[in-house]
């Protein structure tokens, strides 16, 4: 419970760092923080984790409630689902992973929105969201290095304790 009451302390920083230094467009740090959390803690924890940075994101916005709680948890679901099926996990499959989770978060959102109000982004251009994908990627791969050596040094820690 405390670790996520942490994750969820740096779910508010992202928001914050999100508003504050990107103006227009800008990558979406909650996902990187919901992926590597579903991938580190599971898919249950994920997604109750993905849920509530959800939730964040929706009140923050001031909007409607549910489009970011829906994609979020389901990018949550989607990480762990593929990372447990997959033999090998390095930066290149993780990369390829976060773009297409960040793809199908924001079409989930836009088919959200414009389903259930009346926003429209029918003339909103692909480039913008396109440049949010590789913002995003390029904001995971920055991240990725930190994940590996914290869940390295937690590995060693578990086979010197069955030494």
């Amino acid at each position: 419970m405390k670790k996520f009451i942490i994750y969820i302390f740096f779910a508010y920083i992202a928001l914050a760092l999100q508003a504050v230094f990107f103006h227009g467009i800008k990558p979406d740090l909650a996902l990187v923080l919901v992926y590597f959390y579903a991938v580190k803690y599971g898919q249950t924890k994920g997604i109750i984790y993905g849920a509530f940075t959800g939730l964040l994101i929706d009140t923050a916005s001031g909007f409607i409630l549910g489009p970011n709680i829906i994609s979020k948890s389901l990018a949550a679901f989607f990480a762990n689902a593929i990372k447990e099926n997959l033999f090998q996990w390095n930066i290149i499959i993780s990369t390829l992973l976060i773009a297409i989770i960040s793809l199908f978060d924001i079409l989930l959102v836009y088919i959200c929105l414009e389903t259930f109000s009346k926003v429209s982004f029918v003339n909103r251009p692909w480039s913008i969201s396109v440049i949010e994908v590789i913002y995003t990627v390029l904001t995971a791969m920055i991240i990725y290095p930190l994940y590996k050596s914290e869940r390295n040094r937690r590995l060693s820690d578990v086979f010197s304790l069955n030494r």
